[in-house]
């Protein structure tokens, strides 16, 4: 078999193509090999074309989400989380986004209007906020000794409501004046919103108005919360002292009793 091979090799090595055949035959096989190049080419233009829209597509993709990721944030950036009613002669409320970062700040009376328009609250944090509030020249007079100052947060979250809590308990830590920071419901909110007032005020004006009828909540919108708690305190001792009087009175008229009735057993004995 091998001996076969060689021959037949042999053969093969001995045979001579004419040169026009030989010539024909090349040019044959380089159009071939352009026409497959230029296939190959046309493939992978073909390719590169189906790939550049997908490529287009995620990069527009890509851009889409983060236009919908920044709109998203934006939008819980603008969500209202909480309101936090400060009231003291002017009486002004911040609204608190889900980050614990003032987005709005409403005066509630003509007080609350001026100092608003020289001390910026809006975009920072509450903290930062209520700090920049308590310091500012504008608000230090009406945070004197003498003053009260009345802080209702309402929120549905409890952590987000008992963290501005504490932090305006802080910041009013820091001052001479009286002071009280809790929490409110919704709707307290609502009627004090309905009667033109911060919460606390409005709170307050309610108590004294049950306590002392002759009183209005527009003759209690124009007073201080100093002067209002005043008024409260003074219906307190009022009723205090009407209700030790009383007392008074009905012991005296049961020792008067216990005296008549202790001669005539006295004279009945005797």
């Amino acid at each position: 078999m091998i001996d076969l091979e060689q021959r037949l090799r042999e053969a093969y090595d001995a045979q001579h193509l004419p040169d026009a055949v030989r010539a024909r035959t090349l040019a044959a096989i380089d159009e071939a090999r352009h026409a497959d190049a230029h296939a190959w080419g046309k493939a992978r233009q073909a390719r590169a074309a189906r790939r550049r829209p997908r490529r287009q597509f995620v990069a527009l993709a890509a851009c889409l989400l983060l236009v919908l990721a920044a709109f998203g944030a934006y939008s819980v950036y603008r969500i209202p989380s909480a309101y936090v009613d400060i009231d003291v002669n002017p009486s002004i409320e911040l609204t608190v986004n889900p980050l614990g970062i003032v987005i709005a700040a409403e005066p509630l009376n003509d007080d609350g209007r001026v100092v608003l328009d020289e001390v910026a609250l809006v975009n920072r944090p509450y903290a930062s906020a209520i700090g920049a509030l308590m310091g500012s020249a504008l608000f230090g007079p009406y945070i004197q000794e003498e003053a009260f100052v009345d802080i209702n947060v309402v929120s549905d979250s409890d952590r987000l409501g008992d963290e501005l809590v504490a932090q305006s308990d802080a910041a009013l830590a820091a001052t001479a004046c009286g002071h009280r920071c809790q929490r409110a419901d919704a709707a307290l909110r609502s009627e004090a919103v309905a009667a033109g007032m911060g919460v606390g005020r409005y709170r307050a004006a309610c108590e004294l108005i049950e306590l002392d009828p002759s009183y209005t909540l527009e003759d209690c919108s124009t007073m201080t919360m100093r002067q209002l708690r005043d008024h409260i305190d003074a219906c307190h001792n009022n009723e205090d002292s009407d209700t030790n009087d009383e007392e008074s009175a009905g012991q005296s008229n049961g020792r008067g009793h216990g005296k008549g009735h202790g001669n005539g057993h006295r004279h009945r004995q005797g």
